[in-house]
Protein backbone atom coordinates (compact mmCIF):
# COMPACT_ATOMS: atom_id res chain seq x y z
CA UNK A 1 0.00 0.00 0.00
CA UNK A 2 1.21 3.09 -0.85
CA UNK A 3 2.28 5.97 1.68
CA UNK A 4 -0.68 8.03 0.03
CA UNK A 5 -3.76 5.52 -0.15
CA UNK A 6 -2.73 4.66 3.73
CA UNK A 7 -2.77 8.12 4.95
CA UNK A 8 -5.48 9.83 3.33
CA UNK A 9 -9.04 9.75 5.01
CA UNK A 10 -12.25 10.16 3.21
CA UNK A 11 -15.28 12.05 4.73
CA UNK A 12 -12.82 12.22 8.03
CA UNK A 13 -10.68 14.18 10.38
CA UNK A 14 -6.95 13.18 10.97
CA UNK A 15 -6.21 13.58 14.59
CA UNK A 16 -2.66 13.38 16.08
CA UNK A 17 -2.70 9.78 18.42
CA UNK A 18 0.44 9.00 20.66
CA UNK A 19 0.91 6.76 23.41
CA UNK A 20 -0.34 9.45 25.76
CA UNK A 21 -3.30 11.11 24.20
CA UNK A 22 -6.18 12.04 26.19
CA UNK A 23 -9.71 11.48 24.74
CA UNK A 24 -13.25 13.20 24.58
CA UNK A 25 -15.81 10.52 23.60
CA UNK A 26 -18.14 12.04 21.65
CA UNK A 27 -21.83 10.60 20.38
CA UNK A 28 -22.02 12.99 17.06
CA UNK A 29 -20.10 11.69 14.30
CA UNK A 30 -20.79 14.95 12.50
CA UNK A 31 -17.74 15.83 10.48
CA UNK A 32 -18.29 19.78 11.06
CA UNK A 33 -17.87 19.35 15.23
CA UNK A 34 -14.92 16.78 14.28
CA UNK A 35 -13.07 19.49 12.11
CA UNK A 36 -13.65 22.51 14.33
CA UNK A 37 -12.56 20.57 17.31
CA UNK A 38 -9.28 19.04 15.98
CA UNK A 39 -8.60 22.55 15.09
CA UNK A 40 -9.10 23.91 19.01
CA UNK A 41 -7.23 20.99 20.80
CA UNK A 42 -4.53 20.13 18.84
CA UNK A 43 -3.93 23.43 16.52
CA UNK A 44 -5.33 25.95 18.78
CA UNK A 45 -4.77 24.75 22.23
CA UNK A 46 -1.97 22.41 20.98
CA UNK A 47 -2.78 19.91 23.26
CA UNK A 48 -2.54 15.68 23.08
CA UNK A 49 -6.12 15.38 23.28
CA UNK A 50 -8.11 14.08 20.32
CA UNK A 51 -11.88 14.45 19.51
CA UNK A 52 -13.46 10.98 18.60
CA UNK A 53 -16.96 9.69 17.86
CA UNK A 54 -18.35 6.60 18.98
CA UNK A 55 -21.47 4.74 17.58
CA UNK A 56 -23.49 1.40 17.61
CA UNK A 57 -22.85 0.18 13.90
CA UNK A 58 -26.30 1.19 12.76
CA UNK A 59 -27.53 4.16 11.96
CA UNK A 60 -31.18 3.43 14.05
CA UNK A 61 -29.36 1.77 17.05
CA UNK A 62 -28.62 4.00 19.99
CA UNK A 63 -25.32 3.84 21.33
CA UNK A 64 -25.33 1.43 24.43
CA UNK A 65 -24.92 3.59 27.37
CA UNK A 66 -23.46 0.73 29.30
CA UNK A 67 -20.54 0.70 26.72
CA UNK A 68 -20.58 4.39 26.22
CA UNK A 69 -19.77 4.55 30.04
CA UNK A 70 -16.98 1.74 29.68
CA UNK A 71 -15.19 3.34 27.15
CA UNK A 72 -14.90 6.42 28.89
CA UNK A 73 -13.62 4.30 31.68
CA UNK A 74 -10.94 2.21 29.54
CA UNK A 75 -9.39 4.50 27.62
CA UNK A 76 -7.44 7.39 29.43
CA UNK A 77 -10.37 10.11 28.49
CA UNK A 78 -11.06 13.47 30.01
CA UNK A 79 -14.85 13.18 29.18
CA UNK A 80 -17.59 12.74 26.99
CA UNK A 81 -20.04 14.70 24.74
CA UNK A 82 -23.36 12.98 24.62
CA UNK A 83 -25.57 15.24 21.67
CA UNK A 84 -28.82 12.46 21.79
CA UNK A 85 -30.29 9.10 22.28
CA UNK A 86 -28.44 8.27 25.51
CA UNK A 87 -29.06 11.64 27.35
CA UNK A 88 -31.27 10.08 30.05
CA UNK A 89 -30.12 6.06 29.78
CA UNK A 90 -26.47 7.03 30.83
CA UNK A 91 -27.80 8.23 34.53
CA UNK A 92 -27.66 4.76 35.84
CA UNK A 93 -23.71 4.31 34.72
CA UNK A 94 -22.25 7.46 36.51
CA UNK A 95 -21.29 7.69 39.54
CA UNK A 96 -21.79 11.63 40.65
CA UNK A 97 -24.83 13.59 39.15
CA UNK A 98 -24.46 17.28 39.34
CA UNK A 99 -28.12 19.01 41.50
CA UNK A 100 -29.14 20.44 38.02
CA UNK A 101 -28.60 17.36 35.66
CA UNK A 102 -30.03 15.01 38.30
CA UNK A 103 -33.18 17.43 38.62
CA UNK A 104 -34.13 16.99 34.74
CA UNK A 105 -32.49 13.64 34.72
CA UNK A 106 -30.77 14.41 31.31
CA UNK A 107 -26.52 14.35 31.08
CA UNK A 108 -25.01 15.61 27.92
CA UNK A 109 -21.55 15.75 29.86
CA UNK A 110 -19.65 13.42 31.22
CA UNK A 111 -16.14 14.05 33.02
CA UNK A 112 -13.84 11.50 33.96
CA UNK A 113 -12.82 12.06 37.30
CA UNK A 114 -9.59 10.77 39.64
CA UNK A 115 -10.11 6.84 39.96
CA UNK A 116 -12.12 6.69 36.68
CA UNK A 117 -15.12 7.77 38.31
CA UNK A 118 -17.72 9.31 35.89
CA UNK A 119 -19.69 12.73 36.54
CA UNK A 120 -22.64 13.71 34.96
CA UNK A 121 -23.71 17.35 33.66
CA UNK A 122 -25.89 18.92 31.87
CA UNK A 123 -24.88 22.70 30.09
CA UNK A 124 -27.65 22.02 27.61
CA UNK A 125 -30.34 23.13 30.55
CA UNK A 126 -26.91 26.31 31.25
CA UNK A 127 -27.46 27.38 27.66
CA UNK A 128 -31.02 27.16 26.91
CA UNK A 129 -31.64 29.68 30.07
CA UNK A 130 -29.32 32.20 29.41
CA UNK A 131 -30.78 32.56 25.69
CA UNK A 132 -34.08 33.05 27.13
CA UNK A 133 -33.27 35.24 30.00
CA UNK A 134 -31.42 37.25 28.06
CA UNK A 135 -33.98 37.68 25.26
CA UNK A 136 -36.24 38.80 28.20
CA UNK A 137 -33.97 41.52 29.14
CA UNK A 138 -33.63 42.79 25.74
CA UNK A 139 -37.33 42.59 24.71
CA UNK A 140 -38.81 43.75 28.17
CA UNK A 141 -41.29 41.73 27.75
CA UNK A 142 -43.05 39.36 30.39
CA UNK A 143 -42.93 35.70 29.53
CA UNK A 144 -45.98 33.87 31.46
CA UNK A 145 -46.90 30.67 29.19
CA UNK A 146 -44.98 29.04 26.63
CA UNK A 147 -44.98 26.14 23.81
CA UNK A 148 -42.75 23.90 22.78
CA UNK A 149 -43.12 22.84 19.54
CA UNK A 150 -41.48 19.34 19.38
CA UNK A 151 -41.62 15.85 22.02
CA UNK A 152 -38.29 15.01 21.60
CA UNK A 153 -35.45 14.71 24.14
CA UNK A 154 -35.14 18.59 24.15
CA UNK A 155 -38.20 18.89 25.46
CA UNK A 156 -37.69 17.71 28.41
CA UNK A 157 -34.51 20.51 29.07
CA UNK A 158 -37.72 23.18 27.52
CA UNK A 159 -40.11 22.47 29.87
CA UNK A 160 -37.79 22.10 33.02
CA UNK A 161 -36.18 25.19 32.88
CA UNK A 162 -39.38 27.43 32.04
CA UNK A 163 -41.03 25.72 34.54
CA UNK A 164 -38.33 26.90 37.01
CA UNK A 165 -38.71 30.40 35.41
CA UNK A 166 -42.28 29.99 36.47
CA UNK A 167 -44.06 29.88 32.52
CA UNK A 168 -46.79 27.48 32.42
CA UNK A 169 -45.28 25.24 28.97
CA UNK A 170 -47.20 23.72 26.37
CA UNK A 171 -46.17 20.77 24.03
CA UNK A 172 -47.38 20.98 20.29
CA UNK A 173 -45.70 18.67 17.41
CA UNK A 174 -46.68 17.17 14.16
CA UNK A 175 -49.04 14.56 16.17
CA UNK A 176 -51.35 16.05 18.88
CA UNK A 177 -51.81 12.70 20.40
CA UNK A 178 -48.01 12.08 20.88
CA UNK A 179 -47.79 15.76 22.07
CA UNK A 180 -50.63 14.96 24.50
CA UNK A 181 -48.18 11.60 25.89
CA UNK A 182 -44.71 13.61 26.33
CA UNK A 183 -46.92 16.12 28.58
CA UNK A 184 -48.23 13.71 30.55
CA UNK A 185 -44.73 12.07 31.12
CA UNK A 186 -43.10 15.83 31.60
CA UNK A 187 -46.24 16.85 33.99
CA UNK A 188 -47.00 19.73 30.84
CA UNK A 189 -50.69 20.53 29.27
CA UNK A 190 -50.95 19.47 25.63
CA UNK A 191 -51.64 22.61 23.20
CA UNK A 192 -54.57 22.71 21.25
CA UNK A 193 -55.90 25.29 19.06
CA UNK A 194 -57.43 27.47 21.42
CA UNK A 195 -54.47 28.09 23.55
CA UNK A 196 -52.27 31.31 23.09
CA UNK A 197 -48.88 31.33 24.46
CA UNK A 198 -46.02 33.91 24.57
CA UNK A 199 -43.25 32.61 24.18
CA UNK A 200 -42.84 29.58 21.28
CA UNK A 201 -39.81 27.38 21.05
CA UNK A 202 -38.84 25.21 17.91
CA UNK A 203 -37.39 21.92 19.16
CA UNK A 204 -37.05 19.89 15.90
CA UNK A 205 -35.66 20.66 12.72
CA UNK A 206 -39.04 21.50 10.84
CA UNK A 207 -37.46 25.40 10.35
CA UNK A 208 -35.49 24.68 8.04
CA UNK A 209 -38.40 23.89 5.51
CA UNK A 210 -41.47 25.73 4.64
CA UNK A 211 -43.19 26.23 7.96
CA UNK A 212 -46.61 25.29 6.65
CA UNK A 213 -45.32 22.03 6.04
CA UNK A 214 -44.82 21.41 9.38
CA UNK A 215 -48.61 20.37 11.07
CA UNK A 216 -49.42 22.40 13.67
CA UNK A 217 -46.41 24.79 13.49
CA UNK A 218 -47.68 28.23 12.47
CA UNK A 219 -51.06 27.69 14.48
CA UNK A 220 -49.06 27.41 17.87
CA UNK A 221 -46.88 29.85 16.50
CA UNK A 222 -49.29 32.77 15.83
CA UNK A 223 -49.65 34.27 18.88
CA UNK A 224 -46.06 34.40 20.15
CA UNK A 225 -44.05 37.84 21.05
CA UNK A 226 -40.93 35.85 21.43
CA UNK A 227 -39.69 32.99 19.74
CA UNK A 228 -37.07 30.61 20.01
CA UNK A 229 -35.08 28.34 17.60
CA UNK A 230 -33.40 25.48 18.90
CA UNK A 231 -32.36 24.43 15.27
CA UNK A 232 -29.88 26.50 12.90
CA UNK A 233 -29.73 28.21 10.98
CA UNK A 234 -33.80 27.85 11.09
CA UNK A 235 -34.02 30.23 7.82
CA UNK A 236 -37.49 29.76 7.68
CA UNK A 237 -38.68 30.62 11.06
CA UNK A 238 -36.11 33.53 11.05
CA UNK A 239 -37.05 34.71 7.77
CA UNK A 240 -40.93 34.83 9.39
CA UNK A 241 -39.87 36.86 12.67
CA UNK A 242 -37.98 38.99 10.54
CA UNK A 243 -40.96 40.00 8.98
CA UNK A 244 -42.66 40.58 12.17
CA UNK A 245 -40.00 42.24 13.91
CA UNK A 246 -42.23 44.87 15.45
CA UNK A 247 -44.04 42.29 17.58
CA UNK A 248 -41.85 39.10 17.70
CA UNK A 249 -38.39 38.96 18.96
CA UNK A 250 -36.44 36.35 17.69
CA UNK A 251 -33.74 34.33 19.92
CA UNK A 252 -31.49 32.17 17.74
CA UNK A 253 -29.94 28.76 18.37
CA UNK A 254 -26.42 30.53 18.58
CA UNK A 255 -27.64 31.98 21.73
CA UNK A 256 -27.99 28.69 23.07
CA UNK A 257 -25.34 26.90 21.96
CA UNK A 258 -22.23 29.40 22.67
CA UNK A 259 -22.92 29.53 26.23
CA UNK A 260 -23.84 25.63 26.74
CA UNK A 261 -20.19 25.46 24.39
CA UNK A 262 -18.15 27.42 26.36
CA UNK A 263 -19.21 25.77 29.71
CA UNK A 264 -19.24 22.65 28.29
CA UNK A 265 -15.31 22.87 27.75
CA UNK A 266 -14.77 24.36 30.88
CA UNK A 267 -15.62 21.25 32.24
CA UNK A 268 -13.42 19.32 30.01
CA UNK A 269 -10.61 21.22 30.24
CA UNK A 270 -10.41 22.50 34.08
CA UNK A 271 -6.96 19.83 34.12
CA UNK A 272 -5.67 20.35 30.98
CA UNK A 273 -5.12 24.15 30.41
CA UNK A 274 -4.04 26.87 32.55
CA UNK A 275 -7.09 28.83 34.61
CA UNK A 276 -6.78 31.83 31.95
CA UNK A 277 -8.13 30.54 29.50
CA UNK A 278 -10.90 28.70 31.03
CA UNK A 279 -12.29 32.27 31.37
CA UNK A 280 -15.59 32.26 29.19
CA UNK A 281 -14.59 35.12 26.70
CA UNK A 282 -11.26 33.41 26.50
CA UNK A 283 -12.49 29.86 25.31
CA UNK A 284 -15.58 31.66 23.19
CA UNK A 285 -12.78 33.77 21.66
CA UNK A 286 -10.66 30.47 21.52
CA UNK A 287 -13.96 28.51 20.12
CA UNK A 288 -14.97 30.95 17.35
CA UNK A 289 -11.03 31.03 16.07
CA UNK A 290 -11.18 27.28 15.24
CA UNK A 291 -14.76 27.34 14.01
CA UNK A 292 -13.67 29.75 10.96
CA UNK A 293 -10.74 28.58 10.69
CA UNK A 294 -9.56 26.77 7.75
Amino acid sequence: MSEESSTKVPEGVQFRIGGHTKYIISTSGRLSSLERYQRFLQKILNLDVAYLPIHSGHPSTPVCPVRYANTLRGLPCLGGAISKDIKHSILGQLDEIDPLAAEIRSVNTVVVLPGQRLKGYNTDVLGFRMAIESGIAKSGQTIKTAVCYGYGGVAFVVVRMLESLGIKVFIAGRSLDKAAQRAAELGASVWSAEVSCDLFVNATPASEAPLEQAPNFLAALQSATMVFDHEMPGKHLRAYCEERSDRVHYIPGTDMYYPQMVAQWALFLEQAVPADQLQPETLLSLLRQAEHQE
